[in-house]
């Protein structure tokens, strides 16, 4: 194994914490304790963390031993040295992560600018938290856990904990937390409309535990606070029933590759016909257009068992590579409705998006992210190219003796799963435990109906209960025990050898279908931690689900051919292929793989760059609303701008008009004489327009308590107005990406477009704002209830 520059930078700081060890272990208590605050000293007087780190790390690791009975290892310390220097830190399984996060977490800690340490789930935050607090405690520092571990679920958690519960998780020098509970505390930080609703402060550092799940695979899905449902339309059925008309090949085409569908030039001809229109491309005819889409997506990319489940009457997303489902989570865009609609399930609301993040915009707003995880190089170029994070590879405590043995590959699945399981049988007898690997939670029945039919009993394992995952991985060493698990079930906990296994060879992990290389990585992995013994091997078939969508036309016919052979043909055992050909072929669609998958998040990336420019001036704006010292001065000036943009949309005025305007914007008094006004001069009907207007101001500040509810009013009416065109403009981009990324499929710019038209919407937005602003201060209903208390109503 080679080794960065980065780590070599690594190794002479290490031997700076080294060379301080014997310090620290000669103090006692209370000297080793007081280090905190003469720690926080030298960096209040001006020292780096960079600069103090050899001595807080020497700190961390002495208190470690006497709190923990852990004393981490040099490897350990260098992950750790890697982390601080904002890179991803390689580290296998089994190498001590949690213990290695401890040393960054403790040195951001001493600057009370808050220490975040990200992990993909609750109970992985849950336990890391109970486990490593006490350290952080002995030494000075505060810990808490992000959330409430009791809530149902992270969304929900996030609306229902108390402002002022979170502002205390927040200020803890160190916290633990998840990925989506980080991203929805953000989204409703700001959507808070009073800044004691408020709890974050300025993000500082954050540490990313299994930062290839988050990071990579959590790229694709963003985080989205719904509102109230928006009109349901009734295209999705008339979609519906058009898609299921059309003929492959002739009205529509199909490219699995891409997860692309689109209708053919005979498809649009169908498509005018079939609804009656002359021009399916017309602007009129847009959601027409993209409820087709919709739907063509809904039949032909989005599969039963694999994308989603029906469960009770509804469709529920599936997490894919771990068999979770993700519960209180859509598909995006509409194509959830058109997957109701295809299923024959009742239709969910069409709720609108408040707002919207990604993991790459979130942490994009620290001031220093690291990451740990087992399996990052072969995603390297991946981590520098959208986070502009180094991946550092970090040797293990002792050497991999683990037999990594090349994959085989079957016709087809029957053959596969046949070989893998007669496997199986012979380790099995041989009392060594067994990991069986399923692509999803289809295969893992299948796979579990082979093996009950075999009288082999086993654990399932499809990741729905993390609590009963985690005691389900950690059982799975245990002499003779074979679990059944879909790719990432069980990821952070540790699979430790029983008695007597590492005599028999430690645990066998056996993957029975072809993975993306970095998630087969990881779950070669599973075995031979902590140089135990153990062995990994794949079987692999040209029916397998990644295969079949990514092979290339030559890959194709090889199989046909092989098929037709094999049916007049039949064979009683299962047969390798081993042409070399089609050795080479697989190594080709491997790297497909990759470039498909890095292909698909870069394109996200892209997409999100509007939508993030765009939230973070958002924000900006409405948290100056939130700090103004003069509420009434501000909301003057906006009902200027409001009635700048009211007249510059009007050329001639008269009376009528004038009454008209001031009944539908300014005061629903009706108004039988006006004073004399030159209709020729728009700076005469403006100064007229603000004077109703401060009248009207002037009494609703009357029926107003104290100045601070004056704020209330004048704060409220104006967040409103933000808000309210905000949430339209977020649904605009939402359909706007709908729309254009069809284009790319003519050889068109489809981001390009979309940047575009994106910017040209914001600019709209504010002027839109201005005007939405009128009618929240002047036609807005004020009372105050019986506790005194102000209650709004906005027209």
């Amino acid at each position: 194994m080679s080794f960065s520059w980065e780590y070599q930078k690594a190794r002479r700081i290490l031997r700076q914490v080294n060379a301080l060890a014997p310090k620290m272990r000669s103090l006692d208590d209370q000297s080793l304790q007081e280090q905190t605050p003469k720690l926080r000293t030298q960096l209040a007087e001006g020292a780096s963390l960079m600069e103090i780190l050899p001595e807080a790390y020497a700190t961390v690791r002495e208190a470690a031993r006497r709190v923990l009975g852990m004393y981490p290892f040099d490897v350990q310390v260098l992950g750790a040295i890697v982390m601080q220097q904002g890179q991803i830190a390689e580290m296998k399984t089994g190498e001590g992560k949690t213990l290695t996060a401890t040393l960054p977490l403790y040195l951001n800690g001493l600057t009370q600018k808050g220490a975040i340490l990200v992990t993909p789930s609750m109970y992985l935050a849950k336990r890391d938290q109970e486990e490593m607090a006490p350290l952080y405690e002995w030494l000075g520092l505060t810990c808490s856990l992000g959330f409430d571990p009791d809530a149902a679920d992270e969304d929900d958690e996030a609306k229902k904990v108390k402002p002022e519960v979170k502002r205390g998780w927040y200020n803890a020098d160190v916290m633990y937390t998840t990925g989506t509970t980080l991203a929805f505390d953000y989204l409703f930080n700001n959507l808070a409309a009073n800044p004691r609703d408020q709890y974050l402060r300025p993000y500082h550092f954050a540490i990313i535990d299994e930062a290839d799940a988050v990071l990579l695979d959590g790229a694709n899905s963003p985080m989205v606070v719904s509102s109230k449902p928006s009109l349901q339309s009734n295209l999705y059925q008339q979609a519906d029933l058009f898609v299921r008309t059309l003929r492959y090949r002739q009205e529509y085409r199909l490219n699995l590759k891409d997860q692309a569908v689109w209708l053919t030039k005979a498809g649009i001809e169908y498509a005018q016909s079939y609804f009656r229109i002359d021009d399916l491309f017309s602007p009129k005819r847009r959601e027409l257009y993209r409820h087709i889409n919709l739907a063509l997506q809904a039949h032909f990319l989005q599969q039963r068992g694999h994308e989603y489940e029906v469960q009770d009457g509804k469709v529920i997303l599936l997490d894919e590579a771990n068999g979770r489902l993700l519960k209180g989570m859509k598909i995006n865009t509409g194509i959830q409705q058109a997957v109701e609609q295809k299923e024959g399930v009742e239709l969910t609301d069409n709720q609108q998006a408040v707002a919207s993040t990604t993991y790459q915009s979130l942490f994009g707003l620290f001031e220093n992210v690291a990451g740990m995880t087992g399996t990052a190089r072969s995603s390297a170029s991946e981590f520098i190219n959208l986070y502009k994070m180094k991946v550092v590879a970090i040797p293990t405590h002792r050497p991999v003796v683990r037999q990594d043995f090349s994959p085989r590959l079957y016709l087809t699945t029957g053959e596969k799963l046949r070989a893998a399981i007669d496997l199986t049988m012979r380790l099995h007898q041989e009392g060594r435990p067994i990991l069986l690997i399923a692509g999803s939670i289809e295969n893992s029945a299948i796979i579990s109906e082979l093996l009950l039919n075999r009288g082999i009993a086993h654990n399932v394992l499809t990741a729905r209960n993390e609590a009963r995952e985690a005691m389900i991985v950690k059982a799975a060493g245990q002499k003779g025990a074979v679990t059944v698990a879909t790719n990432l079930a069980g990821r952070g906990t540790d699979i430790k050898l029983g008695e007597g296994v590492k005599e028999l060879g430690g645990l066998a992990v056996i993957g029975t279908e072809l993975l993306l290389p970095r998630v087969a990585e990881q779950l070669r992995g599973r075995a031979g931690r902590q140089g135990d013994p153990g062995s990994s091997i794949f079987f692999w078939s040209l029916e397998d689900d990644l295969v079949g969508k990514n092979s290339s036309v030559r890959l194709q016919n090889y199989y046909r051919r092989k098929k037709r052979r094999r049916a007049t043909h039949p064979i009683d055992e299962p047969r390798q292929l081993r042409s070399p050909s089609l050795w080479v072929s697989m190594h080709f669609l491997n790297e497909r793989l990759l470039d498909k998958e890095q292909n698909q998040r870069a394109r996200t990336y892209r997409y999100e760059h509007s939508m993030r420019m765009q939230r973070e001036v958002f924000y900006f704006e409405r948290e100056q609303v939130m700090e103004l010292d003069d509420y009434r001065q501000a909301a003057e000036h906006w009902l200027t701008r409001g009635f700048d943009q009211l007249l510059a949309e009007r050329t001639a005025w008269n009376a009528d008009l004038l009454k008209d305007t001031i009944n539908h914007w300014i005061t629903y008094d009706l108004i039988t004489e006006l004073p004399a006004i030159d209709f020729s001069s728009q700076a005469a009907i403006k100064e007229y327009l603000m004077q109703l207007s401060r009248k009207v101001l002037d009494q609703k500040e009357k029926q107003l308590l104290t100045p601070a509810q004056c704020d209330q009013f004048y704060r409220a009416a104006m967040l409103k107005s933000l808000d309210d065109c905000w949430i339209d403009q977020v649904a605009f981009l939402e359909r706007l990406k709908s729309y254009t990324e069809p284009w790319s499929l003519m050889q068109r710019d489809a981001v390009y477009v979309y940047h575009k038209q994106a910017y040209e919407a914001f600019e709209k937005m504010f002027d839109q704002v201005r005007l939405v602003a009128v009618r929240r201060l002047l036609l807005s209903l004020i009372k105050v209830n019986r506790k005194q208390e102000l209650v709004l109503e906005f027209i």
